[in-house]
């Protein structure tokens, strides 16, 4: 009866009956190095009560799958009063970085994730004792060889689930290879965080004009309140609520001239803080691009007898009178790197509603290429010499004031191999008003190659269809119906002889080739879609789009 006594009087300093907070989790290694994970994971336990705390039969867990019931054969799992356990993969330190590990939970069992997870310690009554869930750097810290540890001000169960009590560890341990941390001892204080944060801001035109306005910036800011501010902006005028005595607001700086970036500071360190937030914004654009009265037609890559750069040009279209066509520009944005701006300014002329303009990088080229009838079909030629450079994947952006109103193609997308590529041909705006990708269609790419004019191609420009100059014999060979919806197409020739048919699909494929010695020509084999027909007859020859449906 004795020794029951004093097993029952040694039995009675240790915490039979814990409660939630009566361990924290202090301290977590979830990635170490230059150790392996396999080895070198661990966490720490401190014990806050003044009584030891068995955690034998304990389970230790997280939110997903990883479970591992704790077991005394594999190490010590007496917590001390007022004192620290270290649990880890590894026991051996001559793999583990030379930690002391009390208590191995195994190399293959639980895992500690190294973006974000959880450690949960249930007791035996799976009663939550203590948790963390770390989030991978959102308001945890998210380390590489440093533990992260709980501050020393902030050891319960209440601050250790706040991010921002947490921080990485300074201290080496074990071996001296590399790891910090400071498992089984007292953590490093954390330095001192800044609180305050800056939040969205707008940047707003005052005026939208021609000429050079002003903007107004409002920058919100939060958990400040608690010491002195000092705001300060690169220009502009500062008002607005101050953050020396509110706790969440809006700084205010007007006044800043259009085309100047602001940086925008809040800094209480002159007065002992730790804070110093700053912001940089561009300055929006405060033109007025009011009614569009200008749009993309058509753009060309051709290939021209010249060679070269020569067969490039741009084709726009005016929708209303313009009486400066200067306010307008174009640019290229090259192989998908994004925009370049406006790299070519129209000529300061006025154009009336309904004028074609074309604007070419070499006009002789151009002109041999649609030929005189072709070329004067346009009410105005400009020339752009080397601003026109697209090469037929190429983005085009249509501004007015420097502000873009059409985007032909994506300027962050190289068009090769994309379903608008142009390359050695042309694409068309078929439907004016129309925002691409709708409303558009392509001659093919290399249509144009090994072609003198643009009437020998399989892909006469759609803007020259209508000449019926003696080259192209447009009026002397037709077909009908277009669309066609039955299968079969009709084509009619005031030539007589033998028809050779080719039709190619809106890349340039030859879908169909044939020889036709009647009218009716079956097309039932073709799926539906938009091609090219190129009819010849005796030496005349027809080109025209065809929609089969």
């Amino acid at each position: 009866m004795k020794k029951i006594y004093f097993l029952f009087i040694f039995s009675s300093f240790i915490g039979f009956s814990q409660t939630q907070g009566d361990l924290v989790i202090t301290e977590i290694m979830n990635n170490p190095s230059p150790v392996s994970d396999t080895t070198g994971e661990w966490f720490e336990v401190y014990n806050i009560t003044d009584t030891a705390i068995d955690i034998n039969g304990w389970t230790l867990k997280d939110d997903g799958t990883n479970t591992h019931v704790i077991d005394s054969s594999n190490g010590t799992t007496l917590v001390p009063a007022g004192g620290y356990l270290v649990l880890g993969r590894s026991a051996d330190s001559a793999v583990n970085g030379g930690l002391t590990v009390n208590y191995s939970y195994g190399e293959g069992g639980h895992t500690l994730g190294n973006a974000s997870d959880e450690v949960v310690l249930l007791t035996a009554n799976d009663i939550e004792i203590s948790r963390v869930n770390y989030d991978g750097g959102t308001t945890y810290p998210d380390l590489n060889g440093e533990s992260m540890q709980l501050d020393s001000s902030s050891i319960n169960e209440t601050d250790n689930d706040l991010g921002s009590n947490w921080c990485a560890s300074t201290s080496t341990y074990g071996d001296g290879t590399g790891s910090l941390g400071t498992p089984g001892a007292a953590n490093d204080t954390c330095a001192p965080v800044c609180e305050a944060s800056l939040n969205s801001h707008t940047a707003e035109c005052d005026e939208i004009t021609t000429g050079t306005d002003t903007y107004t910036v409002t920058l919100g800011f939060s958990d400040t309140g608690t010491t002195t501010f000092v705001v300060t902006s690169s220009s502009g005028t500062v008002s607005g609520d101050d953050p020396s005595t509110n706790v969440i607001g809006n700084v205010i700086v007007s006044g800043i001239p259009e085309g100047i970036d602001v940086t925008i500071t809040i800094d209480d360190t002159a007065t002992g803080g730790i804070c110093s937030l700053t912001r940089s914004i561009t300055s929006p654009v405060c033109e007025a691009t009011g009614n569009i009265e200008l749009e993309l037609q058509g753009i060309m890559d051709f290939t021209v007898p010249t060679a070269g750069n020569d067969g490039k040009a741009i084709h726009v279209v005016a929708t209303a009178d313009i009486e400066d066509l200067s306010v307008y520009g174009v640019g290229v944005a090259g192989n998908g790197g994004g925009t370049d701006g406006q790299e070519y300014t129209f000529d300061a002329i006025s154009v009336n509603a309904g004028d074609h303009i074309l604007v070419a990088r070499t006009l002789t080229a151009i002109e041999n290429y649609f030929t005189s009838a072709g070329y004067n079909l346009f009410d105005h030629i400009l020339l752009a010499s080397t601003q026109i450079n697209m090469n037929g994947n190429d983005a085009i952006e249509l501004f007015k004031f420097g502000v873009v109103v059409e985007t032909f193609g994506e300027v962050n997308v190289d068009g090769t191999g994309q379903s608008w590529e142009y390359m050695d041909s042309w694409a068309y705006k078929t439907t004016l008003g129309a925002t691409w990708p709708n409303g558009w269609s392509y001659g093919g790419i290399n249509c144009t190659d090994d072609t003198t004019t643009t009437f020998e191609s399989t892909c006469v420009y759609p803007f020259l269809e209508s000449l019926s100059a003696d080259t192209n014999y447009l009026n002397l060979i037709d077909f009908s119906p277009n669309p066609v919806t039955n299968g079969f197409l009709s084509i009619k020739s005031q030539i007589t002889g033998v028809k050779s048919i080719t039709i190619f699909d809106i890349n340039g494929r030859e879908v169909l080739s044939t020889q036709l010695e009647s009218d009716l020509l079956n097309v039932t084999s073709i799926n539906s879609g938009f091609y090219i027909v190129k009819i010849e007859v005796d030496g005349a020859c027809s080109t025209k789009k065809l929609i089969i449906k």
